[in-house]
């Protein structure tokens, strides 16, 4: 019995540390922040002249004409995916869900006339890029053998910008404070006999805290063209997991047997790596044409090392991009769309050893309809991405044997944004 009971415990301990890594890559951008810049598809560093501005190019904020308040969006999103046999040889898993969140929320204040070259611009903005909510169940060919899953991962920027304008050229810096957190949970229950079953349970909560800085420029070379760059550090912090599982087994004739895994007092850092933006826009009356290019640095962190539940991510150095146009009919209601890659920074083919073993590479594009007067703009819009890859699963169940699997994601949000101007 006493060897039994360590087996399990055993058990429960490989499970809580497959739980522990198999944390799925966070994207870059899986929808864009920002009514104007969403519906360009992201391709706002030459612009970044609204309140989501500080997200792109904290110097393109030296460039909005007045002080503005603004609200981008509710945000609706379906969010679906599937992994391959991770339920078994032959058994997919699949996914759909709803998301409803709000991604900015901004106030600029510009210091001096609507029509002045030189001012300076304060500007406060909360941001919310990315925000994955997965929570879906399946049958292991009865209903009395399930299997329950539910991942939810968010990350809230807020910060504080200034920005100076001066001629043509427009210089910005912000500093960011970050909260995250992460929950997952996975319950898995089968039962063969009427005094047969095995269940299996994991909970994972995590919280992280940390600031990002920022530096941004906007030189306006003609009236027409428009250049941006920006730099974004990695985030500096820290915060805390706490790590459950549990494995229950029953034979007939037998007592049951559990093995349990619980930790309360384990660390967890932010993983956003360094971000370098460059982007060029071209206006011409009522069309804009904009594209940027984006360098994630490579990053790994390493929390609680040597330990049984140690987290780990590591990611690799990735180049995105964005394309974008806005062409504003009888000067009230823009149109736009918008062309976005969002490359995974994980290791390919994932690594069972790390954290981050998700690799979905995505390609998205955007369209949005405004209507703007002399002091409101109103949006709605759209962002599709979608993409497949690969990810780790439990070997035909068996957690103490991972398995790369296919995988692909779905994402499709609907968005609702508006700015008042005064």
């Amino acid at each position: 019995m006493v060897r039994s009971t360590r087996m399990f415990f055993h058990l429960a301990l490989v499970l809580a540390m497959f739980a522990t890594r198999a944390r799925a890559d966070s994207s870059f951008r899986p929808y864009l922040v920002g009514a104007r810049a969403a519906g360009m598809g992201g391709a706002f560093t030459a612009l970044a002249d609204d309140g989501s501005g500080a997200f792109y190019n904290p110097g393109g904020i030296a460039f909005v004409s007045r002080s503005q308040l603004s609200l981008s969006g509710s945000v609706y999103g379906l969010v679906s995916g599937k992994f391959e046999d991770a339920l078994g040889d032959g058994h997919d898993f699949e996914y759909r869900n709803l998301n409803v969140f709000p991604t900015t929320t901004a106030g600029v204040w510009k210091l001096g006339a609507p029509e002045a070259t030189s001012a300076h611009v304060l500007a406060f903005g909360v941001f919310v890029p990315d925000a994955i909510n997965a929570d879906d169940r399946d049958t292991l060919g009865s209903g009395e053998n399930a299997f329950f899953f539910s991942n939810q991962v968010q990350t809230v920027w807020a910060g504080l910008t200034y920005a100076r304008r001066m001629g043509r050229i427009g210089v910005g810096a912000t500093g960011f404070f970050l909260l995250g957190s992460r929950l997952s949970q996975l319950d898995l229950t089968v039962a063969p006999g009427a005094s047969q079953f095995s269940t299996i349970s994991t909970r994972i909560d995590e919280s992280t805290y940390g600031f990002v800085g920022a530096l941004g420029a906007r030189w306006d070379v003609t009236d027409h063209l428009h250049l941006g760059a920006s730099i974004y550090s990695p985030a500096m912090g820290g915060g805390s997991r706490r790590v459950f599982a549990r494995v229950n087994f029953a034979q007939d004739g037998q007592a049951p047997q559990i093995g349990v895994a619980n930790s309360d007092h384990l660390h967890a850092s932010p993983s956003d790596p360094f971000r370098v933006q460059l982007g060029v826009a071209w206006s011409s009356g009522a069309l804009t044409l904009a594209a940027d290019g984006i360098w994630l640095g490579p990053r790994t962190v390493v929390d609680d090392a040597g330990q049984p539940l140690e987290r780990s991510v590591v990611r690799r150095g990735v180049a995105n991009g964005a394309v974008g146009l806005e062409y504003v009919l009888a000067d009230r209601y823009p149109l736009r769309a918008g062309f976005f890659t969002d490359f995974s920074a994980s290791k390919n083919p994932p690594d069972p050893n790390v954290g981050n073993t998700s690799h979905i590479d995505r390609l998205g594009g955007t369209f949005s309809i405004g209507y703007r007067t002399a002091n409101t703009s109103s949006d709605l819009g759209m962002n599709i991405s979608g993409g497949s890859g690969k990810n780790i699963v439990p070997g035909n169940l068996d957690f103490s044997q991972p398995k790369i699997t296919g995988a692909s994601q779905l994402l499709v949000y609907v968005f609702l944004g508006t700015s008042y101007q005064f």
